[in-house]
Order: C-alpha cells, then sequence, then structure tokens
C-alpha cells in the first residue's frame, strides 16, 4: 500500500481553427451527433481582408488527474465556439457549404477522442505536465494536418465527391470511436 498523495489535477483549454483565438465567457456548442451545426450558430463577424465564405472556431479542453494510487484519468471535451465563427451573409444559402463547417467540427471532436484515450498512457513519470503538453502538441499538429489536408483535398467544400469521400469518412471513424 502507498502512502496517500493528494490528487494531481492538470488542465489545459486549447483552440484550434486556421488561427489561434482566445476562450472567451461564452455559450459553447459541444459536439453532439444529435445537434448538427447551423448557420444560427456563426455568429462572429467576418473580419475584412479574408476570402473566405466561413470559418469554424473550436475549443478542446483537457484534464487529467492523477489519484493517491497513481492512476490518471483523463477528460477531454470538443465545442464549437458561436462568438468566433462566422459565416458571410450571401453564404447561408448554401447547405453544401455548412456540411463542409460541420466536418470540420467533426474532424476536432475525433481527434479530441483519439487524444482522450491516448493521453493517461503518455501521462507516466514524474513530471506529467510536461508529458500532457507534448501529447497534446502531437494531438494538436496531427489535427492541423488532417484540417488542411482535409481543405486542401475538398477545395473547401467545392469539391463535392471529395467531400462526400471525407464526410463517408468520418462517419465511419466516428462511429468508430463512440464514446
Amino acid at each position: 500500500m502507498s502512502p496517500l498523495r493528494p490528487a494531481l489535477t492538470w488542465a489545459l483549454c486549447l483552440t484550434a481553427a486556421w488561427l489561434q483565438a482566445p476562450l472567451r465567457a461564452q455559450t459553447n456548442i459541444p459536439w453532439s451527433a444529435q445537434r448538427p451545426l447551423t448557420w444560427a450558430d456563426f455568429q462572429g463577424t467576418p473580419p475584412r481582408g479574408i476570402d473566405r465564405d466561413a470559418y469554424t472556431y473550436y475549443g478542446i479542453s483537457a484534464s487529467f488527474e492523477r489519484d493517491g494510487e497513481g492512476r490518471i484519468t483523463a477528460e477531454v471535451s470538443c465545442v464549437f465556439m458561436p462568438a468566433e465563427s462566422w459565416v458571410r451573409p450571401p453564404a447561408k444559402a448554401s447547405a453544401q457549404l455548412l456540411a463542409h463547417e460541420q466536418l470540420h467540427f467533426d474532424l476536432a471532436e475525433m481527434h479530441a477522442r483519439r487524444f482522450a484515450l491516448e493521453l493517461p498512457a503518455q501521462l507516466g513519470g514524474a513530471a506529467p505536465e510536461a508529458s500532457f503538453q507534448r501529447a497534446h502538441d502531437r494531438m494538436m499538429a496531427r489535427l492541423r494536418e488532417e484540417q488542411d489536408r482535409y481543405d486542401r483535398d475538398t477545395d473547401h467544400g467545392r469539391d463535392a465527391a471529395a467531400q462526400a469521400r471525407w464526410a463517408a469518412d468520418v462517419r465511419r471513424r466516428l462511429a468508430q470511436d463512440e464514446r
């Protein structure tokens, strides 16, 4: 029996899209298969000088705790951030673009799930905070790479056939990783 140690808790909030954005006090929307995004969720103001029609901002929060016995549990969640996400008014008529933006959010959820599964095994040792940061950095790099590849492959949602392939693949992968 090991001596009781106070539980160690570490948390990190991650925000990702194409740019880092601060988490603000707002009503975020947790990812849910039963609650797809609508254009009404995109409440941010489109910035000047950007030629895109829409942006999806999401946040990934992660925390872990080590109990007195040394067991590590991790919690990871993915949310859509309405105040940071935006759409240009003419694009609101495009169901195809909304489906593309939804898939960006779905990809973030998929990577958050993978992170939650992998995290406890990566946090052993005397410096779990440093291990946590390294694991986070790896997850974010994989997520950014896949988000970029998704946009390239689908031409930002304009290639309907590529978009359909990605949608089927992401649906399959999400179903495999049901929480």
